[in-house]
């Protein structure tokens, strides 16, 4: 048995031993072939090379030394300098230069207003409604102020008069009609209620309660008989003229007629800041919430008034319409 495995141990020497001188004559071999596979390649001969892009180079060169008058372009009449940025916005598929006049971004806000003023958010639709300043007035009220204020300024803006508007006309119905033809005359109030009568003749001066018991005067009387177009008959358009006293204007009450000296009431509303509606007759003076003026109705209407600013007796000022709003 033990023969067995020094025979095995001899064996595996011997073809260790093999191995190692094969190894050898590879790397000596080897090492004698090295200086062919390291043989230099000859270059080409400086004769041989592709001759350089000369027309091109000079081109290049002719481009690099040309002189070039740049020129500036113009916009509304000035030349705007190469270095100075211009804003473009676009709204759909149009593109505006806001340095120039036309297209319009934001009607009827100019261009010129926008960048002037520095306006911010100019690119939403509905920067004209905005109020960057919180002085109670859009944009576009500043820009159709004249002359115009400044939008980024709280101490710059319309006429606060401008905000104060007529929310309704309020009509206190005043009817009378003359009932009789012969003196004195018999002149009856409709409305309001009650009703009352009062015997007249011209010269007097009458009412129909004691608050105003003389609100009226008796101007003169005329007979009038008209003839109907249908029947031919008469019939009896007497007429009383009169002068109401209140308001220094003359009226005619005709015989069997309804006459309406209806009086009016504004409900103005001012619309900066926080105030109730305030109502006023024709003819009575108020002012408006915070400014220290006083004001004169001077007429009603059904979609706007007319006042004045007042001072004692008299107008300080120019007549100026409040519309229906």
């Amino acid at each position: 048995m033990q023969n067995k495995n020094g025979n095995y141990e001899k064996g595996l020497l011997i073809a260790g031993a093999i191995f190692a001188v094969a190894a050898v004559g590879y790397f000596v071999w080897d090492s004698q072939s090295l200086p062919d596979r390291l043989n230099k390649l000859t270059g080409s001969s400086p004769n041989n090379l592709n001759p350089p892009p000369t027309d091109v180079v000079k081109g290049v060169m002719k481009k690099l030394t040309e002189k070039v008058n740049w020129v500036s372009p113009v916009i509304n009449g000035k030349p705007v300098p190469l270095n100075k940025s211009i804003m473009l916005l676009q709204k759909g598929d149009q593109l505006f230069d806001l340095a120039a006049k036309e297209p319009v971004l934001r009607a009827p806000m100019s261009n010129e207003y926008l960048i002037a003023n520095k306006l911010p958010n100019i690119e939403s639709p509905n920067v004209g409604a905005l109020d960057p300043d919180n002085d109670g007035f859009s944009n576009e009220e500043e820009f159709l102020a004249q002359p115009q204020t400044n939008p980024m300024d709280e101490k710059s803006h319309p006429a606060e008069v401008q905000k104060l508007f007529l929310k309704q006309r309020i009509t206190h119905d005043y009817k009378i009609k003359l009932n009789s033809t012969s003196p004195p005359y018999q002149v009856q109030r409709m409305a309001p209620e009650p009703k009352a009568s009062k015997f007249v003749s011209p010269g007097d001066e009458f009412g129909f309660d004691k608050v105003a018991a003389t609100r009226f005067k008796v101007i003169s009387f005329e007979q009038k008989l008209v003839k109907e177009p249908s029947t031919g008959l008469e019939k009896d358009m007497s007429e009383l003229k009169c002068l109401d006293t209140s308001t220094n204007r003359e009226f005619v009450v005709v015989k069997g007629v309804e006459t309406n000296l209806a009086d009016y009431e504004a409900e103005f509303e001012f619309r900066i800041g926080v105030s109730e509606p305030r109502k006023v007759r024709e003819g009575e003076t108020f002012q408006i919430p915070g400014l220290g003026v006083t004001y004169k109705v001077l007429s009603i209407e059904e979609n706007q008034a007319v006042i004045v600013p007042w001072s004692d007796t008299k107008a300080v000022g120019d007549p100026i319409t409040v519309k229906k709003g």
